[in-house]
């Protein structure tokens, strides 16, 4: 049987693996914005929402609105 440390090494890499393709993702879509794609060209492209891509492209915004929304809780 592995040990419990081997284990908890699958977890770790597919964290790691989640995070770099998030980072990848927000390189490319970012990217493609500077080309001259709009986000509704992206989203359709990808198939994710136009405020997934949005939130991508102003990482900032999206963390204010989130905040924003904590607080009235």
């Amino acid at each position: 049987m592995p040990a419990p440390n081997d284990l908890a090494a699958i977890r770790a890499r597919y964290e790691t693996a989640v995070e770099d393709a998030e980072k990848q993702r927000t390189a490319d879509v970012l990217e493609a914005l500077a080309a001259g794609a709009t986000q509704k060209d992206i989203a359709a492209a990808t198939g994710y929402t136009r405020e997934t891509v949005r939130r991508i492209a102003n990482p900032e915004a999206a963390e204010a609105i989130r905040e924003a929304r904590r607080a009235k809780k």
